[in-house]
């Protein structure tokens, strides 16, 4: 049994919020002592305006029954964007492997601070521990492998059925989403 708690080591701050910048992060975790009988999340959620409103939530989870989706997932939100909310199933083994798809995200997880950098010179130090993150690179690579096995296994889901061929396109348009899920792994998506 290995605890899963990683938001205070690897995060700065649970909230950054820039109120002349008009941007905010929140991180937020639900820890697990036994990741095969408890719930598990790790979420960011980034919000600011560019010129209009945008809202993204990034996601790390695993839910236990009876929920509908009850399997280690990574999961988006990109409403604002007529996205809307989407997963992609992760097969993890054990909770070594749990870690390293979490550890990969908090690693993935700079680049889309990186990104806000352009609205508030500064964000991606004064929320992430870089010193630490910057040492994830091959945990990000793990998490990338399990983002490709987890499409060509099992597709994206999305919360909303209706116009997934437009989501799809919207998708490998988000330079951010791109980067996270890999080009290779949308133009997967795209021909099938």
């Amino acid at each position: 049994m290995k605890e899963l708690h990683f938001s205070k080591k690897y995060f700065q701050k649970q909230v950054f919020e820039d109120i002349e910048a008009k941007v905010r992060v929140e991180v937020s975790e639900t820890p697990s002592l036994n990741i095969t009988e408890e719930e598990y999340s790790l979420r960011v959620t980034t919000r600011y305006e560019d010129p209009d409103a945008i809202h993204r939530n990034y996601a790390i989870e695993h839910h236990m029954p009876p929920s509908r989706h009850n399997f280690p997932h990574l999961q988006f939100k990109f409403h604002t964007e007529e996205i809307g909310q989407f997963r992609i199933r992760i097969d993890i083994e054990d909770s070594d492997d749990y870690k390293r798809a979490i550890l990969g995200f908090i690693y993935k997880i700079k680049n889309v601070l990186e990104d806000l950098e352009r609205l508030r010179k500064g964000i991606t130090n004064e929320v992430l521990v870089l010193q630490l993150v910057n040492q994830l690179e091959k945990e990000g690579d793990f998490l990338s492998k399990k983002i490709s096995d987890g499409i060509k296994k099992y597709s994206l889901e999305f919360n909303e059925k209706r116009g997934t061929k437009d989501k799809l396109s919207k998708l490998s348009k988000n330079p951010l989403l791109l980067d996270f899920l890999g080009k290779e792994n949308m133009q997967m998506l795209s021909k099938g």
